[in-house]
């Protein structure tokens, strides 16, 4: 099943251990933050892709693992993101979240579609085309930054994908987020279309992107699944 919208109770277990995994600070800055973009803001995600394929990456200190629901636990304390509870629903046989851990401590979080996605920004859903995947809310720890950490990850995607006999892997990134473009880009992955949002005191646009064909023949954003 995909990715989908979180319930309201599925968004306060969320807030709730976001609180408890990263403290007050943090939630009281990303409320901040979200009514200053509510008010008035403007931004641009540059949608990237790469073919499958490829060997994973070698490290002797870095494991990658498709997390299953027993990981919910270290996920919530470690991510924080998610409760266990919330962590679990949110898995299916075609949403997957791949961890990267360095001895027990898990270092970045990555999830993976092959259906859809919400996406709170632009308030709707990235649609997968069939045989493709979708990398999307992805997180490495502060203490990890700057360490080949995300590359590492995407790189074992891509392998997986092929594995799993996907064609495609496509990955969105904020157009200021120049770190994460520069990871993606070690991976092998290329920009191929933009879209850009606009809220004014919550009225929300969004130019480009938009699903068109059925089924889509590129990542494409819909309001419905």
């Amino acid at each position: 099943m995909p990715d989908l919208r979180p319930s309201p109770t599925h968004a306060a277990l969320k807030v709730l251990n976001r609180l408890r995994a990263r403290g007050i600070g943090e939630v009281l800055a990303l409320g901040k933050e979200r009514v200053r973009q509510y008010i008035s803001s403007s931004e641009e995600l540059i949608i990237l892709a790469r073919s499958s394929g490829g060997s994973p990456p070698a490290s002797d200190d870095l494991r990658f693992q498709d997390a299953t629901a027993a990981d919910g636990t270290r996920y919530a304390r470690e991510i924080g993101t998610d409760s266990p509870s919330t962590f679990a629903a949110r898995l299916s046989d075609n949403t997957h979240c791949f961890l990267v851990s360095s001895g027990e401590k898990i270092l970045h979080a990555t999830w993976v579609t092959t259906r859809a996605a919400w996406t709170r920004e632009v308030h709707g859903y990235f649609v997968v085309p069939p045989g493709d995947c979708y990398v999307y809310e992805s997180f490495t720890r502060s203490d990890a930054r700057g360490k080949g950490v995300y590359p590492f990850a995407l790189k074992s995607i891509c392998a997986w994908a092929s594995d799993e006999g996907l064609r495609k892997i496509w990955v969105g990134v904020e157009a200021t987020n120049g770190a994460s473009l520069r990871a993606v880009g070690k991976a092998g992955f290329e920009p191929e279309l933009s879209i850009t949002f606009r809220r004014n005191v919550g009225r929300l646009e969004v130019s480009g992107g938009k699903c068109s064909d059925e089924p889509p023949e590129t990542l494409c954003l819909s309001e419905t699944i």
